[in-house]
């Protein structure tokens, strides 16, 4: 099973596929201070991806697949080298 969601802290595996993604998204939306482990995902689907960009749970392990630990786990953690400007203020 790619999803396992418990209180605070979800658990990605495998392949997260679209058919998770409804309900990856639902979990983010109604966990207060939401975690995730990557540990063991090697392939996250855009719209899950989407939706943690959407909600930023914490990552508290990073993936052991190689693209998503250097290309996708640094956009998550907010470095996506733009840096954080006010909402007020254009880009």
């Amino acid at each position: 099973m790619p999803l396992e969601l418990g209180d605070t802290t979800a658990t990605l595996t495998d392949v997260v596929t679209v058919d998770e993604v409804e309900q990856l998204a639902g979990w983010l939306r109604t966990t207060a201070k939401p975690r995730v482990n990557l540990r063991r995902c090697n392939h996250l689907h855009t719209g899950a991806f989407q939706a943690m960009l959407r909600f930023r749970p914490k990552v508290t392990a990073a993936p052991s697949d190689v693209f998503l630990a250097g290309q996708v786990l640094p956009l998550l953690a907010g470095g996506n080298g733009v840096p954080n400007r006010p909402e007020s203020e254009p880009p």
